[in-house]
């Protein structure tokens, strides 16, 4: 994507953008865990001595990888041009306080299961699990944080390297880091001493869970999330 057009998505359609970028970090995420399927498949065909399909295999994840590179690019351009707090969804708690739309309309049945594939805006969670442990919780902030909790009990250096880890910030935004930084909006401190930021949108944050999960090797469909509203029909 040319930059002087994402310049000027930026000063017209600013929230656009922010889509933009997060079905693009989605997609991104996508074809990261695709990549990792065919190598499993391909592992399984060199034990198979199968060697065409192993090359095929090869080919096709170096082709999956260039495009994947590609559309990294293109996020780090968007980043160039949108701040944190520009996301749709920044000050949604707010905004569900002084409005006079009654929100219990808005209601969802609690016991019906959703995956980190659908799309999160203007979705409230009450609840998520992940391998068999379950959580409550308020909205998108305190999944994150739950989350990254119980991951680093199970492997703490994981976790610890993240602030190290390019892959797990990006260029202008820093997600994880081992001191509280100026430029950190909603930050918050995880039980392993390390710092998140948590000023992202709905779609932004299971971007950033599967990125989590991927690191720890846990499938996406091991999380099951569970909404106490869809305010969708208003927007």
């Amino acid at each position: 994507m040319d930059k002087d057009l994402i310049e000027f998505l930026g000063k017209e359609v600013p929230s656009s953008v922010c889509d933009i970028k997060e079905a693009l970090e989605f997609l991104n995420l996508v074809l990261n865990d695709t990549i990792g399927k065919l190598g499993e498949y391909s592992a399984k065909s060199f034990q198979d001595r199968e060697f065409a399909k192993v090359l095929k295999y090869t080919e096709k994840s170096q082709e999956l990888d260039g495009i994947a590179d590609k559309i990294k690019g293109v996020v780090e351009d968007l980043d160039e041009i949108i701040s944190l707090n520009e996301d749709e969804e920044r000050n949604e708690l707010e905004d569900e306080q002084r409005s006079s739309v009654n929100y219990e309309d808005y209601l969802v049945d609690r016991n019906i299961a959703h995956s980190l594939y659908e799309n999160l805006t203007y979705k409230r969670p009450c609840r998520f699990e992940i391998e068999g442990n379950s959580f409550d919780i308020r909205d998108w902030k305190e999944m994150l944080t739950k989350l990254c909790n119980y991951l680093s009990k199970k492997d703490p250096t994981i976790i610890n390297k993240f602030p190290d880890d390019p892959k797990m910030n990006g260029k202008k935004v820093i997600y994880f880091s081992r001191v509280k930084l100026p430029n950190m909006k909603a930050e918050r401190k995880l039980d392993s001493g390390i710092y998140i930021e948590t000023n992202l949108s709905s779609n932004g944050i299971r971007n950033l869970i599967i990125k989590i999960l991927g690191k720890y090797n846990i499938k996406i469909n091991k999380v099951k999330i569970y909404f106490r509203a869809d305010y969708a029909e208003l927007h």
